[in-house]
């Protein structure tokens, strides 16, 4: 049957007003309705790369939506010059679209902001910039969801500087007790084991202390009952004493009332001895002030005495120390001449006949050969000799004895001079060994 035309017309206005209700709260829903009808712009945004960044994803001007993400390609450009060697170069150009009324510039600082859980991102214009409006593709930046999240967070670079130095020190300080606790324990293992045995032996200390407190307790008992009667006869001897204390200070007075005019007239003369002290006393002093200018004069001529000996033993000891050089040259000459006197009277007393005998060819290579060997020895024993004094000489310097570096110098060339003679000795005593075997 069919339906009546005022219904059908009611039914259809119905549908239209919840079709208009709906496109209403659609609008409403929807975000970036109040720039529908406002005139638009499109800029350009070059990004080495664009994660998650869609068709559609939102435009923040300041934190605020202003638009969205028109198209998205992958465009080749020319390489900068620290890229020629890659050949080709490509950025993702990202077309936004948002309201004329808001001015970018061609500096203007652009980011791709990541959401920290899922894979949205958004294009975040953190400022607009100044100076020349855009006339090309911007450059866009990306930023790491942490970073981000740490900004909306309050945290900036003061905090994570703090931060990083608090971590730095925690982990110092992990590497410290994980260096230094197997020593912490290894030393809290001997303390405690040092601790149980302390603990032992004060339980043996207590032990015998008990033990020899048992054994002499009925002494102990018996000396302090010994103690209470000496106290109680000493405090009956203090009393006793007490009173023969007074008895003689009461015979004192006695005898002081008796021998009064006597203490007296004592008195007096001793008071006749007092002027008289005095009387030799101002005697006294009159021959001490005689007698300091004398002991002044006599003084000072002392002092001037001690400033002409200082005078010389300075004098002295700079002559030493600028004749220590040749001192030691002279003793180490007359200790070579000692030497070769002694070597020529234990020569002379060995064979005296080579002061007046003549010797033939065979006797003539022996001693030869008992010169270079006596020579050699003499160079050997010099050489010893020098190095033990510069030895000597060093450890001295090293103990903090003032030595003269000339002196030093000097006793080094003579070390040295030594060494070439014993050098040329010992070539001598085997050349002569050469000889004697051909």
């Amino acid at each position: 049957m069919a339906r009546h035309p005022t219904r059908n017309r009611v039914v259809a206005g119905a549908f239209l007003m919840a079709m208009a209700v709906a496109a209403t709260a659609l609008i409403v829903v929807v975000g970036g309705w109040q720039t529908w009808f406002e005139p638009h712009q499109t800029i350009s945004i070059h990004f080495d790369a664009a994660p998650n960044v869609r068709a559609g994803s939102t435009v923040l001007l300041a934190g605020h939506p202003v638009g969205r993400v028109g198209d998205i390609e992958l465009k080749q450009i020319s390489c900068p010059p620290e890229k020629q060697h890659e050949g080709k170069c490509y950025v993702v150009a990202v077309s936004v679209t948002l309201p004329k009324r808001f001015k970018i510039y061609q500096n203007a600082q652009i980011t791709i902001q990541q959401a920290l859980v899922g894979q949205s991102a958004l294009i975040n214009i953190v400022d607009v910039g100044y100076g020349q409006p855009v006339t090309g593709p911007l450059e866009g930046h990306r930023t790491s969801p942490f970073a981000d999240a740490a900004t909306e967070l309050g945290i900036g670079e003061s905090e994570k500087q703090n931060l990083s130095s608090i971590l730095e020190n925690i982990k110092v300080t992990t590497d410290t007790i994980r260096e230094e606790l197997p020593d912490i324990i290894a030393k809290l293992k001997t303390t405690g084991t040092n601790l149980a045995e302390a603990s032992e032996k004060v339980k043996g200390t207590v032990g015998r202390i008990d033990t020899i407190l048992d054994e002499n307790r009925e002494p102990l008992k018996t000396a302090v009952a010994n103690v209470r009667d000496l106290a109680a006869d000493a405090k009956q001897k203090a009393g006793e004493t007490l009173d023969n204390l007074k008895k003689a200070t009461t015979t004192l007075n006695t005898i002081l009332d008796e021998n009064r005019e006597n203490v007296k007239t004592t008195l007096a003369n001793a008071r006749d001895m007092s002027e008289s002290g005095k009387a030799f006393i101002t005697k006294a002093d009159t021959a001490v002030d005689e007698l300091l200018p004398k002991l002044k004069t006599a003084s000072d001529s002392l002092n001037q005495a001690l400033s002409d000996f200082k005078v010389i033993a300075s004098d002295t000891k700079a002559l030493i120390a600028t004749s220590k050089g040749n001192l030691a040259t002279t003793a180490q000459n007359f200790r070579e001449t000692s030497e070769h006197l002694r070597a020529l009277s234990k020569e002379v007393r060995r064979a005296p006949w080579r002061l007046f005998a003549t010797p033939d060819k065979e006797e003539v290579e022996s001693l030869n050969l008992y010169d270079t060997a006596r020579a050699f020895a003499m160079a050997a024993t010099d050489l010893e000799s020098v190095s033990d004094t510069l030895q000597t000489m060093l450890e001295a310097k090293e103990k903090g004895v003032a030595i003269d570096e000339d002196m030093l110098k000097a006793m080094a060339e003579n070390l040295k001079e030594t060494y070439t003679k014993y050098q040329e000795a010992e070539a001598a005593l085997l050349k002569e060994f050469e000889r004697i075997q051909k």
